[in-house]
């Protein structure tokens, strides 16, 4: 139905979309949606062989590279293939980088970088401006200036098995949560899927995503080589979970046995530290990380977008730095 790889991938136009339509009917829609994934990877990953595109380091953009599985796939399969990057708002919205990044070709400064870090380019909020936020409805809220104090409370939260809503610094670039607007929780619960899909209202098939310490994730990801330019960053690629990880933190790993891992060290400020307190807590090096939202809400931005998922129920614990909110901080007006 959807193509022939004779020059590439193409659409045949003389197939109505609504016989598609008729002849899936009496599938389900998980399978539907195996069998495309399973299309998207094979057409790709021949696409790119047979026009001889690969080379040894692999940079890509554009939304179907937000395809962790099919990216995975290019790293491990493809002849020649030693590295693969992905840009991290790989989908239209980073088209403004590129455009970037071709203007300072264009002028003559040949060399690009992109330091690490810089995926955080969103709006940041000043401590004053979270205080205002707050105003008098949560007059209880614990204020740690202390980022080891913080992080250390924050960890004693998550090991008692709490959801933690993160809000701290610039908000990321992207389509992923890498910390800075992400709820976090432990991974070591098998149940915890599902009541947090529910919790989150999303379906109950979406898998969650691990963030583990860099210095331990050999522990977690076979092949795990740290050189890696993605070398789990940003989200974009899936690793074979280790069996020490599959029973460990079974709420993070697919049912192929795959994992989606953001890896984390000092570079990372408080949630680093707040990681490695929950590890130094538990012995658990990693945590669920997913975005900070209710399911088909966007990610929250700012303080009012956090403090309206906590009260929708997103969370137990709203960290917004310096800020730590439970529920017992919510002063209800007129009582």
């Amino acid at each position: 139905y959807l193509s022939s790889l004779e020059g590439g991938p193409s659409t045949r136009r003389d197939i109505a979309s609504f016989r598609l339509c008729q002849d899936l009917k009496p599938h389900r829609p998980e399978d539907v949606a195996a069998g495309l994934q399973a299309f998207t990877e094979n057409l790709l990953l021949e696409y790119l062989d047979r026009n001889s595109f690969t080379r040894p380091l692999m940079c890509f953009a554009g939304g179907v590279f937000a395809n962790v599985r099919l990216n995975m796939r290019i790293r491990t399969e493809l002849p020649g293939v030693r590295q693969v990057f992905v840009y991290p708002n790989m989908g239209d919205a980073g088209l403004c980088a590129g455009a970037a990044a071709l203007a300072v070709r264009e002028v003559g400064a040949l060399h690009i970088s992109c330091p690490r870090g810089s995926v955080f380019l969103g709006p940041h909020f000043a401590a004053d401006e979270l205080r205002q936020s707050l105003g008098k409805e949560y007059q209880s809220a614990v204020e740690l200036q202390n980022e080891n104090e913080f992080a250390e409370a924050v960890a004693v939260h998550l090991h008692a098995g709490r959801v933690v809503g993160c809000f701290y610094g610039a908000m990321e670039f992207g389509p992923r949560a890498l910390g800075h607007r992400s709820l976090l929780v432990r991974a070591t619960d098998p149940d915890i899927s599902a009541s947090l899909n529910t919790r989150l209202h999303r379906t109950d098939f979406m898998p969650f995503a691990p963030v583990t310490l860099r210095a331990r994730a050999s522990e977690a990801y076979e092949g795990w080589d740290p050189t890696d330019l993605e070398a789990g960053l940003y989200m974009s690629m899936c690793y074979e979970a280790t069996p020490a990880m599959r029973e460990l933190c079974p709420a993070v790993v697919h049912l192929d046995g795959t994992a989606r891992p953001q890896v984390v060290d000092e570079r990372d400020g408080l949630y680093f530290k707040i990681l490695e307190r929950y590890a130094a807590t538990s012995g658990v090096h990693t945590l669920i990380n997913t975005s900070f939202n209710l399911h088909e809400e966007p990610i929250v931005c700012s303080p009012k977008d956090a403090l309206a998922a906590f009260r929708g129920g997103a969370c137990d614990v709203l960290a917004m730095f310096p800020f730590l909110i439970t529920p017992a901080a919510l002063q209800i007006p007129g009582t």
